[in-house]
């Protein structure tokens, strides 16, 4: 887009993921998310075997989700982008890149904000006032870099992920009375994390 001098959505740029995965949970950074620049969808449906197209308006988006369900697979979007000026959007490019590489850990082995932002705060800051920026479990670190951030060490799994969110939700909610809601969709079976 920037190349072809198309503004609109530089705030995606670094995101980590797919458009698809992104569609569905309706990413988005700094004041914007996918859901002010699409226009329409096509999905395959793997429950009904049918391709169709939805236009954003039939999608229910809203913050950090769409109505989208696991067994749609997004094959392709169209978006709603502007004329602009591609010295210009490859400047605000490079400030979102460096920005988020002061603030998040982003060579490390992380799937992005962990937690949804709760109404009139940040789920980075209840985090670190919970006292556990840079505590680890299980091989999983809260980054010390930006709290609403776990990065993998090696050997570590999924069900230490896992159990790293159920502790941090836990010791956020006992800290401030706050029910942080993860960002990040866990697939498969885990077991109930060990009250510790």
């Amino acid at each position: 887009a920037a190349r072809r001098g198309l503004e609109g959505m530089e705030f995606a740029v670094a995101i980590p993921g797919s458009v698809g995965g992104g569609l569905r949970m309706n990413a988005g950074a700094y004041g914007r998310e996918l859901a002010d620049c699409v226009a329409a969808v096509r999905v395959f449906s793997l429950d009904r075997f049918v391709l169709e197209e939805r236009d954003r308006t039939e999608l229910g988006f809203a913050y950090r989700k769409s109505n989208l369900v696991e067994h749609d697979l997004v094959v392709d979007a169209d978006f709603l982008l502007a004329p602009g000026d591609s010295a210009a959007i490859r400047k605000r490019m490079d400030e979102y890149r460096r920005h988020r590489a002061s603030t998040q850990p982003g060579a490390a082995q992380n799937a992005g904000s962990v937690f949804k932002n709760p109404p009139g705060d940040s789920a980075g800051r209840l985090i670190e006032a919970a006292g556990l920026k840079g505590y680890t479990r299980g091989g999983v670190a809260v980054s010390s870099l930006h709290a609403n951030f776990f990065v993998a060490g090696p050997g570590s799994r999924a069900q230490d992920v896992r159990d790293l969110v159920e502790h941090v939700r836990s010791a956020v909610h006992a800290a401030s009375g706050v029910h942080l809601e993860p960002e990040i969709r866990f697939v498969g079976a885990f077991k109930q994390q060990d009250a510790a």
